[in-house]
This record gives structure tokens, C-alpha cells and sequence, in this order.
């Protein structure tokens, strides 16, 4: 998904046919510097949907081999911005106890794979690529967080309020466990 694409949905939710015409978008006419502005407006927007739905709903989650000095892991050796630890497993795949710290991860000797959850990358251009949710959040659930904060940060809290509840109907319907459920099986008394 590119920040354009989502930026363009955005803008036919809000009704901004005067952005959508912009050369940014894929339109015909030159941008002006109140249009430049409010399209930087919704790229930050959209910076901040997209981490809320990282933080609070559906994690992006990576997997990394490192090697502990004496037990403990620095935060800067990851390759991502950390958000929580969620698995911390030895060499041979067995589960290790850890302990997390503001600055260090504390957990056994030796090479140990660390499963975590981090922070997205910001985006800073139309044609950024955001991360991918596991393929759970679609375009059109990140386009209704725009139209959220725009609406919220441009004092329309009515319209703000009913992109709230699609936004977050989306997220939760997204963020749903899809497996079989299983009953426990019938006994007898």
C-alpha cells in the first residue's frame, strides 16, 4: 500500500475533489501551496494511523537471531524500533525466560532468536510504501483513520466521530482471530 493510494480514498471520503486534482495524486492541475500543505496534513495523519494500528491492534512482528554479551541484548542491536518482546528462544528452539529493561534485554548465554513487535517507519513522501499488517488492514480501514484525525484535527468532531466507528470496526474485524472453533467435546454426568 503507498501513502498515495491511501491518501487519494482519504481524500473521496472527505470530499477534497480539490486535492484529487493535484499532479501529487495522479491529477492534471499544479499544486498549490495550500494544497501542498493540507497533503503533507494528511501524510502526517496517516504517520499517526498508522502507528496507533501498530501499538494498539494488529502488531507488525519480526523475527531476529542475536547473540547476548553476558546475558544481556542492547535495544539499539535490534534492526527495528521495539515496541514489546513477545518470544525469546535458544539455539535449539526451546523458550528462555527474560526480563525487558528501559535500555537492555536481559536473557541466557548464547545465540537466541528474539520473536518482537516494533514501531513502523514514518513515511515521508506520497510514493512511500507503508508496512504491511500481515495483509489484515486494507487500504480502505487506513483510509477512514485519515479521515479520522483530519476531521478531528480540523475541529469537525461530528464527521470525526462516525470515521472513529468505521475505523475502528474495521481494526477489530481485522484484528479477529479467523481460526476453526472448536467446542469442548459433550461428556457424560
Amino acid at each position: 500500500m503507498t501513502a498515495k493510494n491511501i491518501i487519494k480514498t482519504a481524500c473521496i471520503f472527505l470530499q477534497k475533489d480539490e486535492l484529487l486534482d493535484v499532479t501529487d495524486l495522479d491529477g492534471e492541475l499544479t499544486a498549490t501551496s495550500t494544497q501542498l500543505k493540507e497533503l503533507e496534513h494528511l501524510l502526517r495523519c496517516l504517520n499517526l494511523v498508522i502507528d496507533e494500528i501498530a501499538t494498539d491492534y494488529v502488531p507488525l512482528v519480526q523475527k531476529e537471531k542475536l547473540t547476548p554479551s553476558k546475558g544481556i541484548i542492547n535495544l539499539s542491536s535490534f534492526s527495528k524500533d521495539l515496541i514489546d518482546i513477545l518470544q525469546v528462544k535458544d539455539k535449539f528452539g526451546i523458550k528462555a525466560n527474560y526480563k525487558l529493561f528501559p535500555s537492555y534485554l536481559e536473557t541466557i548465554d548464547g545465540e537466541v532468536e528474539v520473536t518482537y513487535s516494533f514501531k513502523p517507519v514514518a513515511l515521508t513522501s506520497l510514493s512511500s510504501t507503508m508496512e504491511q499488517f500481515s495483509q489484515k488492514v486494507s487500504e480502505r480501514v487506513v483510509a477512514y483513520g485519515v479521515a479520522m484525525e483530519y476531521s478531528f484535527i480540523c475541529g469537525l468532531h461530528d464527521d470525526a466521530s462516525i470515521w472513529e466507528k468505521r475505523f475502528k470496526d474495521g481494526l477489530i474485524i481485522a484484528s479477529r482471530k479467523k481460526s476453526d472453533i472448536r467446542l469442548p467435546k459433550r461428556g457424560w454426568i
